[in-house]
């Protein structure tokens, strides 16, 4: 359990610095503080359903989707909080439409977190196919969200 919770420090670690610490492209100087906080949430909920994805696939011992999978579902949590209104602008992909249509933004913020909530339980089964499943579920979940309320890459 220790353990879990140094990979749980980190991972938090990771949510609120990584930000600082990764180059965000060529717009960074004109994002504000909370885009650049969000863009490295997203970049670390990447990074862990990576981690979720070599532990099915076999290049990581299984047992580590459990650590992937519990950090991404606490990193899942922040989403309701890193849209304030008026948070898009440089640097940012985030349409107005999550603002205009905020109900249905929140309903699919939920489903990503109850997507992950269930990506926790299917690891600690340790069953490679279950915890497969469980990630495309996630997966599905923050693809409903992006393509209606992000702007594709530059």
């Amino acid at each position: 359990m220790k353990r879990l919770h140094r990979h749980l420090a980190a991972a938090f670690f990771i949510a609120s610095g990584f930000a600082a610490l990764v180059p965000t492209g060529t717009h960074a100087q004109d994002a504000s503080p909370v885009v650049e906080y969000r863009k490295g949430l997203m970049d670390a909920l990447r990074i862990h359903m990576g981690g979720v994805t070599a532990a099915t696939a076999g290049t990581a011992p299984i047992g580590h989707a459990e650590y992937h999978a519990v950090a991404f579902e606490r990193m899942a949590q922040a989403l309701a909080n890193v849209f304030p209104e008026g948070s898009g602008g440089p640097g940012s992909r985030a349409l107005p439409a999550i603002w205009e249509n905020r109900g249905d933004f929140m309903d699919k913020v939920t489903a990503i977190q109850m997507a992950a909530a269930r990506l926790v339980t299917a690891s600690r089964t340790g069953d490679a196919e279950q915890i497969g499943s469980a990630a495309q579920a996630v997966r599905a979940t923050c693809g409903a969200c992006h393509n209606p309320y992000r702007a594709p890459a530059n």
